[in-house]
């Protein structure tokens, strides 16, 4: 099982702690972590050791969208981006994922199952991130529940 740098980037360090809470539960690897404020906090702490990026929607000075276009923008394609928030309707789930280029999204209040179930395909059988080309297309959430 490899260790997981992970990057928990929200406004509330309670909500920052309940995402570690929620990681050290899952069985799929081990995690460490670094924290951030906000999105350009998280800008400041994001460096070629980040694996995974768990992020909030709002928060101050810079968005968790607007973060996660940051990052890829940075040619970052292969960071898993999961978009942790309360924001539960449709249309900012599509945002998140074509806009921002979140890889998931987790709506506040989670489980640690949940986290588990969501973040299981970014990693094999033995724990360890997966890594490869990025897909040549990004769908949206409506086009992937429209097929």
């Amino acid at each position: 099982m490899s260790t997981i740098r992970a990057l928990v980037v929200d406004d509330s360090k309670i909500m920052r702690s309940q995402v570690k809470r929620a990681l050290d539960q899952v069985t799929i690897a081990e995690f460490e972590y670094e924290e951030a404020m906000d999105g350009e906090d998280a800008l400041e702490k994001f460096n070629d050791d980040i694996d995974m990026l768990f992020v909030d929607w709002n928060m101050p000075k810079m968005t968790g969208v607007e973060f996660a276009r940051a990052v890829r923008d940075q040619g970052y394609e292969h960071i898993p981006i999961i978009m942790v928030t309360a924001e539960k309707s449709m249309g900012k789930v599509d945002k998140a994922l074509t806009e921002g280029g979140a890889d998931e999204y987790i709506t506040k209040p989670f489980t640690a199952e949940k986290m588990s179930s969501t973040i299981a395909k970014f990693f094999d059988e033995r724990g360890n991130l997966i890594t490869g080309e990025p897909e040549e297309e990004k769908k949206s959430f409506f086009s992937s529940i429209l097929k």
